[in-house]
Order: structure tokens, then sequence, then C-alpha cells
């Protein structure tokens, strides 16, 4: 039997070795003649979106310089705090007294000069709402001795603190020292809620509530605004949070 397999084999091989392959080519330019053709059946494409992408183009602030998210403080990341506070007042009709959002939502840098929807939701591309809640002084204490302990401070507003050597050596809010027996109203986005970055906030929050309001639409808003009474965006550190080694 291994005779016979190995002999059909031997006979296969000269047709399979020396089967003809036809092979034909052409030389195409590219150059300008190529700029007045028109497809129309990718036209006709880019035609259905267009209704849906114009929106997202539209110029809605204008940024001195390019800036980005870099870990613990910069100037993006302290824009994204500063506005969640702001747009988290005005939703809530309260004071909120401070506010938190994560570096991980922070995907890109803001653009210098002209800023788009568009960069805006590229910015911050997750379907993050801005929620509120009171908390008491010595549940908000143990969420920033976490945080020095862990090494991973996120992004505040209307905060100040210092870490050495993972503890908390300062910690201001709303430019106080921090009193643990006060009722804070703070705001930040439901997948911190939720105990996204490891954090629980759920377990010591009083009374949330959820404005059901993306943390992109709220900046989008909030840029406007600012570009309305004739602001530019010139984003800056101010210090609020130190950490040494």
């Amino acid at each position: 039997m291994k005779k016979i397999t190995l002999f059909v084999l031997t006979c296969l091989l000269p047709a399979l070795s020396f089967a003809q392959l036809d092979y034909k080519w052409e030389v195409v330019r590219i150059d300008s003649t190529f700029d007045n053709g028109k497809d129309y059946s990718v036209m006709e494409i880019i035609a259905k979106y267009d209704s849906l992408v114009a929106p997202l183009q539209e110029i809605i602030g204008y940024a001195e310089d390019e800036y980005s998210g870099r870990y613990p403080e910069s100037p993006l990341s302290n824009f994204a705090a500063d506005a969640l506070r702001e747009c988290a007042v005005k939703l809530s009709g309260s004071n909120v007294e401070l506010a938190m959002t994560n570096f991980g939502g922070i995907r890109t840098s803001m653009p210098k000069g002209a800023v788009r929807v568009y960069d805006i939701y590229s910015i911050f591309p997750f379907n993050n709402d801005i929620v509120w809640f009171d908390v008491k002084g010595s549940d908000l204490r143990d969420i920033f001795e976490r945080m020095a302990k862990s090494g991973r401070i996120q992004a505040w507003s209307n905060v100040e603190l210092v870490v050495e050597g993972k503890k908390i050596t300062r910690l201001n809010v709303a430019g106080a020292p921090l009193d643990d027996n006060r009722i804070y109203r703070m705001a930040t986005i439901n997948f911190l809620m939720e105990g996204g970055d490891g954090l629980a906030l759920s377990k010591v929050a009083q009374s949330p509530v959820s404005s059901g309001v993306y943390l992109r639409d709220a900046f989008v808003g909030y840029i406007k605004e600012k570009t309305a009474r004739g602001e530019k965006l010139n984003l800056a550190t101010d210090g609020r949070v130190k950490i040494t080694e």
C-alpha cells in the first residue's frame, strides 16, 4: 500500500510543479488627470453622512495653546475637573464644592487654535453622565488617603492636595482644611460613581443625583458660553496637586 501511494504522488508532482500562471500589468500614472474624475457611488455615500458629520465640525472656541492631560496635574485635567464642577453647579442649581474626574477619561489633547465639537468628543469620548451627591468629610478623607496610598490621584477641582511619601500632608477643600464632620457636595461622573478605577463612591454618596447629561455635551455648552463672552481657552496648572516620594 505504501508503494502504491508513493507512486501516485510521484506521478502527480510534475503536473503540480509545472502549472502555468498568467500575469499581466499596466502602468497607471497618478497625476492631475484624476482630479477631474468623479466617483458618483463614493460621492453618494459621503453625501449620506454629511448631515451627521457637519455638526461635529462646528467651531465652538479657540485655545491659546495645545493642552494635554498629563498626570498628576495638567492644564487639560484641571480644565476637565473645573468645567465639571461649574457644569454641576448650573445643572443642580446648588453649591458644588468640589469635583473629580479621571485621567483615563481624557483620551487626547486639545488642539491649539480653533476647537470644534469633534475635538471635545475626541477628548471625552465616553458616555459618562455628570452626577453629584453629598458626602461626609471623613468619608471624603478616606477617598483621598486611599488615592495617596495607591500613588494614583485623579483630577480634582477646588482642592489643594499635597502628598509626601504616599501620605497626605495638606488637604484643603474650597479654600479650607477638610472638616471630617462637615457634609460636602461633590460632582463626578457615573463611571466613577459606579466603582470605576477602583473607587467605591456609591458606598459613601448621600442623595446621589444623575443629571442625564453627558460630560462631553456639557463641556461643549460650557465652551460656547465662554466664547460668547469673548473668552479664549487659556488653560494652566496651579499647583493644586503636589506629589513627592
